[in-house]
């Protein structure tokens, strides 16, 4: 015995899209004053994750988020975890 199907589709009905936004982060130089601050930033949503003094250690965030995408399920890093927008 087949199953009927219940959820009647119209002609231009559309499935909803349950992709999520492919992530990418990077380092970005930010001078404030006298000072030289590395901005990772969070694409396409442009939010900066975490600032840090020195170079090597945003470098070392942007390979481990890039690498294992961590947020990627929940569509970035939450607001809350956000060092600035």
């Amino acid at each position: 015995m087949v199953k009927k199907q219940k959820v009647r589709f119209h002609r231009g009905d559309r499935r909803p899209n349950n992709e999520q936004p492919d992530l990418s982060y990077t380092k970005k130089m930010k001078k404030t004053g006298k000072d030289i601050i590395w901005q990772v930033v969070e694409k396409p949503t442009k939010n900066v994750i975490a600032e840090y003094f020195f170079e090597e250690d945003a470098h070392t965030v942007v390979k481990f988020q890039n690498k294992n995408q961590v947020w990627q399920s929940n569509g970035g890093v939450p607001k809350f975890l956000w060092t600035r927008v």
